[in-house]
């Protein structure tokens, strides 16, 4: 199953970031009244959510297809995210749980490439 992050185009991409090849810097939303948000900050594990949060942002802006974490013909797992990133892999599994949720809805799950 490939990850990715839900309307990217609409929340982070914006028309200097479209000129971008190689993204060093995203365009993050500061709505912190959001109802997804709002459930993040509930959990008992909101700092580990929000933190894989942004991480997975950040790893997004640098795919060949922004938003998808997809790369090099596969899809990036929690491990691939704990690599990439230094952070533990634990919370990157907890994200791709929880933020799928329809509640949340800040990822979604897509079928794999060719399937």
């Amino acid at each position: 199953m490939i990850y990715r992050v839900k309307d990217w185009d609409k929340h982070f991409e914006k028309a200097e970031s479209r000129r971008c090849k190689n993204m060093l810097w995203v365009a993050m939303p500061t709505k912190h009244d959001g109802s997804g948000l709002r459930r993040i900050a509930s959990h008992h594990r909101a700092g580990d959510l929000f933190a894989a949060w942004i991480l997975i942002v950040e790893t997004a802006a640098k795919m060949p297809t922004r938003g998808l974490l997809f790369k090099d013909g596969k899809a990036l797992t929690a491990k691939d995210l704990a690599k990439r990133t230094r952070f533990p892999e634990e919370i990157f599994t907890l994200a791709f749980h929880y933020l799928v949720e329809p509640e949340i809805g800040w990822l979604e799950r897509v079928p794999a490439m060719g399937s």
